[in-house]
């Protein structure tokens, strides 16, 4: 299956428009299920939502990119407060999991 962000300008993009507040380019057609989402949590009390986007590296394989975002002005708004990004190199086991430390923060997974 073809990742729709699947190159360093893709991924970069849809960062930095999400760093301005336009979430078009990163969620595409998921932007309806991560509304659902966002509601859905927000309901339940969360304070903080991650998004999960599955990438993957010729030469390491699967890995996984983290945005985390917090809840704000009284839960009418998101902010876009960490990109995480593991190291294969250093820690070839945090391409997988989960960042450290946010074990319990709901995540939403975007392929």
């Amino acid at each position: 299956m073809q990742r729709r962000l699947s190159t360093e300008v893709e991924i970069s993009r849809a960062v930095h428009e999400a760093l301005e507040g336009d979430f078009t380019y990163l969620l595409g057609g998921d932007a309806g299920r991560w509304w659902a989402f966002v509601g859905e949590r927000l309901e339940m009390g969360a304070d903080e939502l991650m998004v999960r986007i599955d990438l993957e590296d010729d030469s390491s394989g699967p890995w996984f990119m983290w945005l985390v975002f917090s809840v704000v002005d009284c839960g009418n708004a998101l902010s876009l407060i960490k990109v995480s990004i593991p190291d294969p190199e250093g820690k070839p086991e945090a391409a997988l999991a989960i960042p450290e430390g946010r074990e319990q923060v709901p995540y939403f997974v975007l392929r």
